[in-house]
């Protein structure tokens, strides 16, 4: 379902209900804001806090942790943040919105075989064993017409079944595998670190790695920042770069300060770390890996018309 300016902005503004953003702190102008999620594809932010780069690079960064892309999206839109995480499709429906939203640095992406963050999961005993046999079955996704849906939808779809006889729920990640060991729901679509968490117990089984049997590689989620604001302000917009950029170099050539970094700041406990997937951290905004999502966007009718995916990628962002 594909949604205009004025729906978009509804999306996200009921979405922050309960969840204020952070305010009253003085800001100077020289300062930044950036929404994050506590997730570990957020890793290559926690490095360049840990290491000092932002500060390096003569930036006052205030991180601001939030529940997800929708109150990071809203607090971008106002202005309360200068620089946000986000998943790509919620991207591409701010872009068809209206709104001036660019990637301005490499963030997470789902590589087939190496680098998969995702599994859709069922009990061990479920008579579930293809994707066919999701159809009138239950499966919670994070939040409908997102790319967990979206993947979710397409692997289905691919795999011998119909999407439109799957009943998709929306459930938060960290409520899910209760929910599938409770009989609540008959499949969970569910993302690293709860993906490793629910799999290790033995009632529960990977069904499907989805992701990466849809696509060989796709950009998730990365960092994004308004071009009005980028423009205004392109000495602090290619400082965050820089840093950013650091923090990818820092996650390859230290690997037990990344495993700490992410403990710290996604609030994982030190035993999980080494079993979860992790997705592959690159400096460089790929074309390529947009546009795989964004053409799956439009088919599923995510978005109501097709664009070209170099125009949600700032001219600042490492070309890949």
């Amino acid at each position: 379902m594909s949604m205009n300016r004025r729906s978009f902005l509804t999306k996200v503004t009921v979405s922050m209900a309960g969840l204020p953003l952070a305010r009253g702190f003085g800001w100077a102008q020289a300062k930044s804001k950036l929404g994050y999620m506590k997730i570990v594809d957020n890793a290559a932010m926690f490095m360049a806090m840990e290491k000092g780069f932002f500060k390096a690079e003569g930036l006052e960064l205030e991180t601001v942790p939030m529940a997800g892309g929708a109150v990071i999206v809203q607090g971008v839109t106002s202005g309360d943040l200068q620089f946000g995480w986000t998943n790509v499709i919620s991207l591409y429906q701010a872009h068809v919105a209206g709104f001036d939203f660019k990637l301005i640095a490499g963030g997470a992406t789902n590589v087939r075989g190496s680098n998969e963050t995702h599994a859709i999961e069922v009990l061990k005993d479920a008579p579930i064993k293809g994707a066919k046999d999701l159809q009138g079955k239950t499966v919670a996704v994070n939040t409908l017409n997102n790319i967990v849906h979206l993947m979710a939808m397409a692997w289905v779809d691919k795999n011998g079944g119909s999407s439109a006889k799957v009943k998709f729920i929306e459930l938060p990640f960290p409520q899910m595998e209760a929910a599938l060991v409770a009989g609540k729901v008959d499949a969970i679509s569910v993302q690293e670190p709860f993906a490793a968490a629910a799999a290790g117990r033995p009632e529960v089984r990977v069904l499907a790695k989805p992701w990466g049997d849809v696509a060989p590689r796709f950009l998730i989620a990365s960092w994004f920042a308004s071009e009005k604001w980028i423009q205004k302000n392109r000495d602090t917009a290619q400082a965050f770069v820089r840093a950013i950029n650091r923090g990818i170099e820092a996650i390859h050539a230290d690997k037990e300060g990344a495993r700490n970094a992410m403990i710290k700041w996604a609030g994982l406990k030190p035993e999980v770390v080494g079993k979860i997937g992790l997705p592959l951290f690159e400096k460089a905004v790929s074309e390529k890996d947009l546009q795989a999502t964004l053409d799956l966007t439009l088919k599923y009718k995510l978005i109501a018309k097709a664009f070209k995916a170099r125009d949600v990628i700032s001219d600042l962002a490492p070309k890949g």
